[in-house]
């Protein structure tokens, strides 16, 4: 993919005016609406930024989650530089992104299901995966959030997590339940669920948990899921990839 304006300036420019269409097509409450979504940047330097959009939807009715990673530089112009605005193209392997689905328990969040680490499988600027939830709500009816964790090689991992906002599964668009107002943050240590919605324990009875956001423990491109490469409805290419327990997937390390 050939360098061009970033992708994440872009969205940065009709932000605004998306957020009132969204306003008038969907209501002020994010959980009336069909899906929910946020989007910053989770790093910037001169040399290199990391733009993370996070999304949570009904999807077929009963949960899908996508995540979106960009990486962008300075972009030089005779009139001046403007940070974060050309398209960073990084070898295959260097943009790598995660989805973890977290569920409310009434007082707090836990990790119900997450994705393998993913790669760019090409030379990139970005990066798109997307999971979704077969058959009823994997931890049982109740509101959600995608986690999106996305970092960026450059000797290093730079980059983090972006929390999308509460969307109740399967689709109701009114709920019993008082939405969420609670956001986690990344470095947090939250708890994990199983499959029946019930807190896991370890041998001891003590609370397994993990570290919200935390990046590949290994470098550039190792072990990831490959995926799917498919056309999302909006027209671009997104890697779908399974999702599975995160009470599974903890138990096999």
């Amino acid at each position: 993919m050939s360098n061009r304006v970033s992708t994440s300036l872009v969205r940065s420019l009709i932000a605004t005016a998306a957020g009132t269409l969204a306003l008038v097509l969907f209501g002020a409450s994010p959980a009336a609406a069909h899906y929910v979504y946020e989007e910053a940047f989770t790093f910037r330097s001169n040399d290199l930024c990391v733009f993370d959009r996070s999304e949570i939807s009904h999807g077929d009715g009963n949960g899908y989650a996508r995540v979106d990673i960009d990486a962008s530089t300075v972009l030089s112009t005779p009139s001046g530089s403007y940070p974060c605005a050309w398209g960073l193209e990084r070898p295959r392997g260097y943009i790598s992104a995660k989805i973890q689905t977290y569920v409310w328990l009434g007082t707090y969040w836990y990790l119900c299901d997450e994705t393998n680490w993913v790669y760019n499988d090409t030379t990139s600027t970005d990066l798109a995966i997307q999971a979704r939830m077969i058959g009823q709500p994997i931890c049982g009816p109740g509101y959600y959030a995608t986690n999106g964790v996305g970092y960026v090689w450059n000797n290093a991992w730079y980059g983090g997590a972006v929390w999308s906002g509460a969307h109740y599964l399967p689709d109701h668009s009114l709920s019993a339940m008082e939405t969420p107002t609670e956001v986690p943050e990344s470095g947090d240590t939250v708890g994990v669920v199983d499959g029946s919605g019930e807190p896991v324990v370890d041998a001891d009875g003590n609370p397994v948990t993990v570290v919200i956001g935390a990046p590949p423990s290994t470098g550039p491109g190792v072990g990831g899921d490959a995926g799917t490469t498919v056309v999302a409805e909006d027209g671009t290419e997104v890697v779908e990839v399974e999702r599975h327990l995160a009470a599974e997937s903890l138990a096999t390390r």
